[in-house]
């Protein structure tokens, strides 16, 4: 592969990679992290790199300017950038290139961002190291590229510290801060998972016009395959500290070769059409990479595997155009004969689970639900401010139901699920529950005790509340972890020692102790590759169907919603905006704001991404404490008039059909 890239275009790559390998070397175990990587990346071209946790993407990443944690190590291979090797060179020469020639921008701008730090400190110093420039210079310079990214008021907004800013806000500085020393290279580390999709949105249309208007080059590591198409131009993807395909984004989404690339592209749950059967997953797991691989690494879980696959590791090899695809079979599980057997299938579906009896009426009815917080100056001449998070809210469920809540951040969302936990109080209104309710968080692992092994964090909650013997509750605790899915034999280990989708299974399976009626899942596959989600969002399918369960279902992954929910509450500013079912809503939405939100849900299709008029959603969400006259929305609303500006719209039925707040479709 090291001509890689020089066929299609003339010009000298900026980044080179070759046989890259990167190990993370313990006292009894090795984790080959990086297996052997090579790439090419062009000036100003955007390579997106993906594959499931585990597959080395951000190890490969980090190794290219030697940021690897300890105990990781650079073993072997070549970078070059512009010509430079940077494998084997002084920490004080790669501090020269790191945030001038190379930019980064991370997950989680929080944990990057010095909380006690204003933000013109934080961007000031390093321009000013990089660039060689003056004070009053640099801080124009940090303002200029604050404008440029998005920041309104710029010029004071620059003294602000990162925890008075948004989560949409706090990644844009990331942004402008990995550019602000016109780096020739970023890496894009996972940028927007956090994010709502309406500034998912903005964020990658920010990133694709500065490297087209600037000419740097990107390296953009996900797992969202719909950001993908639409902003990539060449994809690699990776399993097992390899890449096992890569080619032009229009050539992998057209035609994947790779078995494994194929899985991916089928799991994807749809945001429009009907919903049909269950979604498709990829069996199994991920290779342990504590393991040496004898053979290819994908042939546990590959349904086209045959004896070839477990004796010999397949190289990348060319298929059409730029495409290459490290597989024995030219077209993977599209092959209409595989050596030494007949031809396989993917076989996904599984046999639908018996339905349980649901009782007649709501399970769960919340009316006239307000949550008002009261906010202290820190200033003692300044008047306290009042932020009403929930402002009278209206939703009922039936047994066996689920509602999907969607918004952005700061719409309440989180505020109206701690109200129905008991965990606030609401300030007027009512919640009636038929029966109890649990929670299943976003992230499990914090919600663990990580010194407490599974079948004891399975039991926690009947053990609390003095649910049973220890005989009866060890029967229940091995009735919950088969019900989820999952072996006995995993009772014995401890959080640390499973996935992340092994772990949320157990988060499923310890809020079932207690036979809930009401189920609240909160962001529970945000953080979850595309194929892991599939299998969580099938379990809660099954568990629903299965034992009659009411899920609320908070998200910011409208296709996640969009396949679960049986209805849809969209919420803005802390009130419904548009309610009812979710086939009406999603294939038909009347309220500006939900075509907004759904508009921006990217789609995994490079040509119809190509063809979409999107219009992305400008602005960020108001603050509450001081919310706009009239309808919320007006200051964002394409529609708005001036009606919109003095009078509140409320929610009234929408053709028989949902309920809609809004005077254009009123």
């Amino acid at each position: 592969m090291s001509d890689m890239g020089t066929n299609l275009v003339s010009t000298e790559p900026i980044l080179q990679v070759r046989d890259l390998h990167t190990h993370f070397i313990g006292d009894k175990v090795t984790v080959r992290a990086v297996n052997g990587v090579s790439f090419d990346l062009q000036c100003g071209e955007r390579l997106a790199i993906v594959g499931e946790s585990g597959s080395g993407k951000s190890a490969m990443a980090m190794s290219l300017i030697q940021l690897i944690a300890y105990p990781g190590k650079i073993v072997s291979g070549s970078v070059r950038l512009e010509g430079t090797e940077l494998i084997g060179m002084r920490e004080n020469e790669l501090n020269k290139i790191r945030g001038k020639a190379v930019g980064t921008i991370f997950q989680d701008p929080m944990s990057s961002l010095d909380p006690v730090m204003r933000i013109s400190d934080q961007m000031i110093t390093p321009i000013r190291k990089h660039l060689n420039i003056g004070l009053k210079e640099a801080r124009l310079l940090a303002i200029d590229w604050l404008s440029r990214v998005g920041i309104p008021e710029a010029h004071t907004r620059i003294d602000s510290y990162p925890f008075e800013m948004s989560g949409g806000m706090r990644q844009r500085i990331m942004i402008a801060m990995a550019l602000s020393c016109n780096p020739r290279l970023i890496l894009a580390d996972e940028p927007t998972t956090a994010l709502d999709v309406t500034i998912q949105a903005q964020i990658v249309e920010l990133l694709k016009n500065l490297t087209e208007t600037t000419g740097t080059a990107m390296m953009f590591i996900t797992h969202d395959l719909g950001l993908v198409a639409r902003f990539a131009q060449k994809v690699a993807v990776m399993y097992a500290g390899k890449m096992v395909e890569y080619g032009t984004v229009e050539e992998l989404f057209a035609h994947p070769k790779h078995p494994y690339t194929q899985s991916l592209l089928m799991t994807i749950p749809k945001v429009s059409g009907e919903r049909s059967g269950r979604l498709l997953h990829i069996e199994g797991f991920p290779h342990d990479m504590r393991n040496a691989i004898v053979g290819c690494s994908f042939k546990e879980r590959c349904p086209a595997a045959f004896s070839r696959c477990y004796e010999e590791s397949p190289s990348l090899m060319e298929r059409e155009g730029s495409q290459r695809s490290a597989c024995f079979l030219p077209a993977g599980l599209n092959l209409g004969a595989i050596p030494e057997q007949e031809p396989v299938k993917l076989q996904v579906l599984s046999t639908p689970v018996a339905q349980a009896v649901r009782p007649l009426g709501n399970v769960l009815e919340i009316k006239e639900l307000h949550k008002h917080f009261k906010k202290e100056s820190v200033l003692p001449w300044r008047p306290s401010t009042q932020i009403k998070a929930v402002n009278g809210i209206n939703i009922s469920l039936e047994y066996g139901e689920t509602i999907g809540i969607v918004g952005e951040s700061g719409c309440g969302k989180s505020s109206t699920a701690r109200m129905l936990l008991g965990l606030d109080a609401p300030t007027s209104g009512s919640i009636d529950i038929q029966g109890n309710i649990q929670i299943v968080f976003q992230d499990p692992y914090s919600s663990f005790n990580p010194k407490m092994k599974i079948k004891d964090i399975i039991a926690e909650p009947l053990v609390v509340r003095g649910v049973g013997t220890v005989e009866s509750r060890r029967g229940k605790v091995l009735e919950l972890i088969g019900k989820v899915g999952l072996e006995a034999s995993y009772l014995d280990r401890y959080p640390s020692e499973l996935s992340g989708g092994q772990r949320q299974r157990i988060g499923v399976a310890r809020a079932l102790a207690l036979n809930p009626s009401v189920v609240v899942a909160d962001e529970p596959t945000s953080a979850l590759d595309v194929s892991v989600r599939a299998q969580i969002i099938n379990l809660l399918c099954d568990l629903k169907e299965e034992m009659g369960l009411s899920f609320v279902f908070i998200s910011h992954d409208l296709s996640t919603v969009r396949y679960i929910s049986d209805k849809i509450a969209v919420m803005y500013l802390g009130e419904i905006v548009e309610y009812g079912s979710a086939e009406e809503i999603f294939n038909h939405p009347a309220h500006p704001y939900t075509k907004a939100l759904l508009a921006a849900v990217p789609v995994p299709d490079p040509v119809v991404e190509a063809g979409r008029n999107i219009k992305i959603l400008a602005g960020e969400l108001p603050s509450p404490a001081n919310p706009p006259l009239g309808c919320a929305f007006h200051s964002r609303c394409p529609l708005v008039t001036e009606h919109c500006v003095s009078c509140k719209p409320t929610l009234v039925d929408y053709l028989d059909k949902r309920q809609v707040a809004c005077h254009a479709v009123s």
